[in-house]
């Protein structure tokens, strides 16, 4: 499927840009992989997709403990764009696929 990679991602929070690499791996319309930041690896969770667009959440660890982001985008060739929203407000994700 055209959702299917490894993505090297930024997110545009209201403490600055948050780097971190998501991996997507679908099966059917069920979307499952990892987000990896800077407080480790998180497992993708309630994962849907379908055709290049895509839906999941992710409960990550932060200092102020662990938040949950609901993940909403879609895949165009090797470009990622959408929006995670958490508890802080919704805030843009754009990424590229890896080796592309």
């Amino acid at each position: 499927m055209a959702v299917a990679g490894t993505y090297g991602t930024t997110i545009q929070t209201p403490m600055g840009p948050q780097k971190s690499k998501l991996v997507l791996n679908t099966d059917g319309d069920v979307l499952t992989g990892t987000s990896e930041g800077q407080m480790g690896v998180d497992e993708i969770q309630d994962g849907k997709v379908s055709g290049n667009e895509f839906e999941c959440s992710v409960e990550t660890k932060t200092p102020m403990g662990p938040i949950k982001v609901v993940l909403k985008g879609r895949v165009d060739g090797d470009e990622l764009t959408g929006e995670a929203t958490t508890p802080f407000g919704p805030a843009p994700i754009t990424g590229k696929r890896e080796g592309a």
